[in-house]
């Protein structure tokens, strides 16, 4: 081989560049992933003892909601306890005049502290419904009607995840 052959050669050869468009777009690509992946688990809902949900086997995809709580013995919304339960009726709420109650008073009066008036045309907000498994149809059914009046229609009901026997 010549010299000038060598010197040909020589200028061919080219050092590898690493390619920072490429890294970048898979980067990008993994952050959304993982904000996407993580923001859409469902939030941890502590059950006190007297709180025990029906079982179910339906899967639906959680939605952020006002949380209402109806244990053996008291309503709750959003941690608050708003009324005691006696003989599986709760108190202060007729079902003649629902009303005039003070879960209804309490759901209008939260509604309106966090929804914008704009917001409340355009989407009615959800009610995540946990309920005692031995509460009558009749107690259940006066929350979810009280609900209703006040501007939550949507509801989701809480339940403990049972395995199918079908696969």
């Amino acid at each position: 081989m010549s010299l000038c052959q060598r010197r040909r050669s020589a200028k061919k050869l080219v050092e590898p560049k690493l390619m920072l468009t490429s890294m970048m777009d898979m980067f990008t690509i993994i952050l959304i992933f993982l904000l996407v992946s993580f923001s859409d688990s469902p939030e941890k809902i502590n059950l006190g003892k007297d709180l025990e949900l029906p079982k179910s086997t339906t899967d639906a995809a959680y939605q952020r909601a006002v949380k209402i709580i109806l244990t053996k013995n008291e309503l709750k919304i959003d941690g608050e306890i708003l009324a005691p339960v006696r003989n599986q009726q709760i108190v202060g709420l007729t079902p003649e005049n629902l009303e005039s109650s003070s879960l209804y008073k309490q759901l209008k009066e939260y509604r309106s502290s966090t929804q914008p008036k704009e917001e409340r045309k355009n989407k009615a907000p959800h009610v995540l419904f946990l309920c005692d498994k031995s509460h009558s149809f009749k107690t259940i059914n006066n929350v979810i009607k009280t609900c209703g009046l006040a501007g939550y229609p949507n509801f989701q009901f809480g339940v403990l995840e049972e395995k199918s026997r079908y696969p």
